[in-house]
C-alpha cells in the first residue's frame, strides 16, 4: 500500500480528471453513432493516462532540476508539483524510468489503436500527445516557461483529447466533437492559470516565464476572468446546439461560484495562502462543467 501511495502520488493520479474528462466526453460523442469496443475503449484511456503521469513526472523532473519546486514555498495539493523528489521518496534516476515506462506505455496502446482499424491518423494524435506530454516541461521548448505553455495544456486535455477520443473510437472525425471541448479546453486553461499565481515568487526567481510571470497579476487575473467567461459562454452555446434546455439549470447553479472563485483570486492576488479556495474552485467549476456536458451528450445519445 506504500508503494501503490507513493506512485499515486508521484503521478498526481488526483489531477486525472483533467484526462478523465475529455476522454468520457469523447466517448459519449462517439458512442451516439457507433458501438463502442470496450476493448479500443481501455486502449485509449489507458494510452492517454499513461501520457498523463509520464508529462505530471517529467514536470516534476525539470521543476526540481531548474530549482523551481525546491524554492517554492507556497506549495499545496494544487501547485508545486508532487514533491516525491524533494521529499526524497524517490530519486531522479527513478523518476527519468518512470517517465520511459509512462510514455512507453501510452505509444503502444496508439500504437494498437492504430493497428486494429484505427489508421495512420492515430499515429499522428499519439505523436502530438507525446508532444505535448514532453515538451511542455522539457527543453529545448519547455513550453511551461514560455507564453504558450497554457494554451497547450487547453489544446491538449480539450480538442486534442476529445477529438482524439472520437477518432480512436469510430474512425473518422465528428466535428461536434470539436465544439464541445472548447469550454473543457477554456477551463483547464483558467486551472492551470490560478494555480500560477501561488508559483509567481518560485517562477519568477528561476526564469520560469509563464504567462502569469510576463503579465503580472493584475492583467493575469483579468485574464483569467476572460478565460472563465469564454468557457460559460462556450458551454451555453454547446448545451442550446445540443437542444437539451434542462441541464443548463447546473449550468446556471454555477455561476455563483464561477464569480466568487474571480473575487476570491482577485482580492488574494498577493497572497499565495489565501487564493488556494480560489484554485480549489477552478478544479470544481472544470469538472462539474465537464460532467454537464458528458450527461447531456449522453442524454442526446439515449434520445
Amino acid at each position: 500500500m506504500k508503494w501503490l501511495k507513493l506512485w499515486m502520488k508521484a503521478l498526481r493520479v488526483r489531477f486525472f480528471t483533467a484526462s478523465l474528462i475529455p476522454i468520457l466526453l469523447g466517448i459519449m460523442v462517439a458512442g451516439q453513432s457507433n458501438p463502442l469496443p470496450i476493448l479500443r475503449v481501455l486502449l485509449v484511456i489507458g494510452g492517454i493516462f499513461f501520457y498523463h503521469g509520464g508529462s505530471n513526472l517529467i514536470n516534476d523532473l525539470y521543476d526540481d532540476l531548474s530549482g523551481t519546486d525546491r524554492i517554492n514555498n507556497y506549495y499545496s495539493p494544487f501547485n508545486g508539483g508532487s514533491r516525491v523528489l524533494q521529499e526524497g521518496l524517490i530519486t531522479r534516476d527513478i523518476c527519468i524510468k518512470a517517465v520511459v515506462f509512462c510514455f512507453t506505455v501510452g505509444t503502444v496502446c496508439a500504437l494498437l489503436l492504430a493497428s486494429s482499424g484505427g489508421g495512420w491518423e492515430i499515429i499522428l494524435l499519439g505523436i502530438a500527445g507525446l508532444f505535448c506530454a514532453y515538451f511542455y516541461s522539457a527543453p529545448p521548448l519547455r513550453l511551461a516557461g514560455t507564453a504558450l505553455g497554457e494554451a497547450m495544456v487547453g489544446f491538449a486535455f480539450g480538442p486534442l483529447l476529445v477529438v482524439g477520443t472520437v477518432r480512436a473510437l469510430t474512425g473518422y472525425f465528428i466535428k461536434e466533437a470539436f465544439f464541445l471541448s472548447l469550454p473543457i479546453g477554456f477551463l483547464i486553461t483558467a486551472v492551470i492559470f490560478i494555480n500560477e499565481f501561488p508559483d509567481y515568487q518560485a517562477d519568477q526567481v528561476t526564469g520560469k516565464k509563464n504567462l502569469v510571470v510576463r503579465m503580472g497579476k493584475e492583467r493575469s487575473i483579468r485574464c483569467f476572468a476572460l478565460l472563465l467567461m469564454s468557457a460559460y459562454l462556450l458551454m451555453l452555446l454547446n448545451l442550446i446546439l445540443l437542444e437539451l434546455p434542462q441541464y443548463l439549470i447546473i449550468f446556471v447553479l454555477t455561476l455563483p461560484l464561477a464569480w466568487w472563485v474571480y473575487w476570491m483570486g482577485k482580492r488574494n492576488l498577493n497572497d499565495a495562502r489565501k487564493v488556494l479556495p480560489a484554485c480549489a474552485g477552478t478544479i470544481i467549476l472544470h469538472f462539474v462543467n465537464g460532467l454537464t456536458l458528458i450527461l447531456a451528450c449522453f442524454s442526446k445519445w439515449k434520445q
